[in-house]
């Protein structure tokens, strides 16, 4: 299995940037993965979350230290 950084970030939307963390075997799965968890959560056609899935699939090396994810919500 690998890890994987899955983000959005929509121009339409500046200040939305949608992030996941997924383990999977391949991006293809990792996609898969995030459709059937939308379908369980919210039930069919709320795909625009993910913007139809048009996203960034990052493989995430775990052989080098490094911050794979980092939040800061200022309000």
């Amino acid at each position: 299995m690998k890890l994987f950084l899955v983000s959005r970030y929509d121009e339409l939307y500046p200040d939305r940037n949608d992030l996941s963390v997924v383990v999977a075997e391949t991006p293809e799965a990792v996609i898969e993965m995030l459709k059937t968890s939308l379908e369980e959560m919210h039930g069919e056609g709320e795909e625009e979350m993910w913007g139809n899935f048009d996203v960034t699939v990052k493989e995430v090396d775990l052989n080098e230290q490094k911050i794979i994810l980092q939040m800061l919500c200022a309000g």
